[in-house]
């Protein structure tokens, strides 16, 4: 696997994982991944957007930070291809891995 698939792979799990379980971002960067996730999933995944969201939305009143815009987020490199990550996303939560 290349190194941008290992780094999207990673990505993907982490915010599945984050989904299910609820956990909080660790980092403000990891809050606006959660919210731009959120974004991406909210039309088949709704319950996973919206823990992804809520967690974000709760760590950004908490350090009182405005998060990046959602263009911003898409143009800082760590999503290079954003159907191919939503795509990616939605696989993760049902169950299908494709790497």
């Amino acid at each position: 696997m290349s190194p941008a698939r290992e780094i999207e792979a990673n990505l993907v799990e982490a915010l599945t994982q984050a989904a299910r379980s609820g956990r909080p971002p660790e980092s403000h960067h990891e809050a606006e991944l959660f919210r731009f996730a959120a974004q991406l999933l909210k039309t088949w995944h709704p319950e996973e957007a919206g823990a992804l969201d809520a967690a974000a939305l709760q760590h950004f009143a908490h350090c009182g930070v405005k998060p990046k815009s959602f263009p911003q987020i898409a143009a800082d490199g760590k999503i290079g291809d954003v159907a191919r990550f939503r795509r990616a996303m939605e696989n993760s939560l049902a169950g299908i891995v494709t790497w």
